[in-house]
């Protein structure tokens, strides 16, 4: 019989120290990683409601001015507007009309991104256009949500602001309606203050024979 080799003793090695942490290390950058993520996941949640609920906010409005009197006050172009807001627009494109679409990141709605100052024409809050407080205790539609864990000041989320533009399209003259713009704005954490708008026209009824 020929002679079997000699065997040797199988040994177990474990994990040293220093790959422990090694892979400890790797663990926590991964851990680190998803809990960046969670955190842009919240915050890309919250702010697709914030937007959801301005948009609701901002047809709300479009909703019940279309119902309002062509004569309300309400919608009656203001001189301490900024650009005044008193003359006809053959362009709905205009730039009066048009430098209220992108405003600066600030608090105060008074300035578009290219640095020229804007005053809106009214505005449901306290401040920020010419007309303040337009929408009383007794508006039909809905009011701004309100959370009661905000600072003092800030605890209503929504601000409304709207312009109103008289539009001469075929340059006779006589304005045959107005365009109405809106402005819903709020601040979001950590970005600032966002908006959403919208816009629709208003015919002036004493130009149809019915």
């Amino acid at each position: 019989m020929s002679a079997q080799p000699l065997r040797r003793p199988r040994i177990d090695r474990g994990f040293s120290l220093i790959e422990a942490m090694v892979a400890s290390v790797v663990m926590l950058i991964g851990l680190l990683g998803l809990a960046g993520l969670q955190v842009t996941a919240l915050r890309s949640n919250h702010l697709g409601k914030r937007m959801a609920q301005a948009s609701l906010l901002a047809q709300d409005l479009v909703q019940n001015m279309q119902v309002w009197q062509y004569a309300d006050a309400r919608l009656t172009p203001q001189a301490g507007a900024a650009p005044a807001h008193t003359g006809s627009y053959s362009d709905t494109n205009h730039a009066d009309i048009a430098k209220f679409w992108d405003l600066q990141n600030a608090a105060a709605p008074t300035s578009n991104v290219d640095g020229s100052g804007v005053t809106f024409d009214f505005t449901d809050g306290a401040s920020g256009a010419a007309q303040v407080n337009q929408l009383a205790a007794n508006y039909g539609g809905v009011l701004s949500p309100v959370d009661a864990t905000l600072p003092a000041g800030e605890q209503i989320i929504f601000q409304r602001y709207w312009n109103v533009f008289l539009i001469d399209l075929n340059g006779s003259g006589t304005p045959q309606g107005k365009l109405v713009q809106v402005v819903v704005r709020w601040k979001e954490p950590k970005l600032g203050y966002r908006q959403v708008n919208a816009s629709f026209y208003k015919y002036d009824p004493s130009g149809f024979n019915l």
